[in-house]
């Protein structure tokens, strides 16, 4: 079994952009995301809105509040790998696919949720990754 890697996200950086460079800096094309533990601002989330496939999405963030992360959890894979359904709601010139479901809770006990469309860290996020072979 492979090691888990912690990646210590820092002050104002952009989540999925650290996660990426990371991830290609290590070389690794296939990787499970196992959790992360800090707070973050800026936090955009995409949920279905009804049940059609591929589904239609809205986007709902939480603004300029910061937030704890409560939940994270994804997958990355080389872009080519992806669901070509997906690629009409993950567009992106990436390489990698970073696939991510989170949720947060901001002032007053407010929890958002969903896939991760975007995000910073606040004070700082620790991501927690394990590469998987084959």
């Amino acid at each position: 079994m492979a090691m888990v890697h912690e990646l210590i996200i820092g002050k104002g950086q952009d989540i999925k952009s650290a996660i990426e460079a990371f991830v290609l800096e290590k070389k690794w094309e296939n990787v499970y995301i196992s959790g992360a533990i800090g707070s973050v601002i800026d936090t955009k989330f995409t949920t279905p809105v009804d049940d059609s496939f591929p589904p239609k999405v809205s986007v709902v963030g939480t603004g300029n509040q910061p937030g704890e992360m409560l939940s994270f959890t994804g997958e990355i894979m080389a872009r080519e790998r992806m669901d070509p359904a997906l690629k009409e709601i993950y567009k992106g010139d990436g390489p990698l696919f970073i696939h991510i479901h989170a949720s947060v809770a901001v002032a007053g006990s407010h929890v958002y949720g969903g896939g991760l469309s975007s995000g910073k860290a606040f004070r700082a996020l620790k991501v927690y990754l394990q590469p998987i072979d084959g």
